[in-house]
């Protein structure tokens, strides 16, 4: 393959990805409206589980997004009662966030919320294209996350 037809393999590619991820994002957050969340919530909490607790500063660098969009989206669910923030300890200026048994429950209410959606979304593949597609997907994610900036 020359460079060429590789760079426009690549931006088509990249393409497919930012609309499949639009249409997706748009259906999700349609599905979790109900349970008064949406993709950004369910990230952060998503994060927190899997993480366990950290910084403002530290969920804002693993989802590449500014602090105050991630306060904006904290103070929802500190308000709902998903997660806690207080001062970390031995610095007041940190806030420290932490995932509560409720937001525990609401992924996997929103889990269960997104599944039909998703289940259209890969019903033209069988289990072994859908696996390969898993796994690409997963290498694609780890090389972006290699090469953050």
């Amino acid at each position: 393959m020359t460079p060429q037809t590789r760079a426009e393999l690549q931006g088509r590619a990249m393409r497919e990805l930012s609309i499949a991820h639009q249409l997706a994002e748009t259906r999700l957050n349609r599905a979790l409206r109900p349970l008064g969340l949406t993709m950004t919530h369910t990230a952060v909490l998503l994060h927190l589980a899997n993480a366990g607790p950290g910084s403002v500063g530290d969920i804002a660098a693993a989802m590449e997004v500014n602090q105050p969009a991630v306060s904006k989206t904290l103070k929802t669910l500190v308000d709902r009662g998903a997660v806690t923030m207080e001062a970390a300890p031995g610095d007041a200026r940190r806030r420290s966030v932490a995932l509560t048994q409720l937001g525990g429950e609401l992924i996997g209410q929103a889990m269960r919320a997104m599944h039909p959606d998703a289940t259209v979304a890969f019903a033209g593949l069988d289990d072994e294209r859908l696996r390969q597609l898993v796994d690409l997907l997963a290498e694609v994610r780890a090389t972006l996350d290699a090469a953050r900036r």
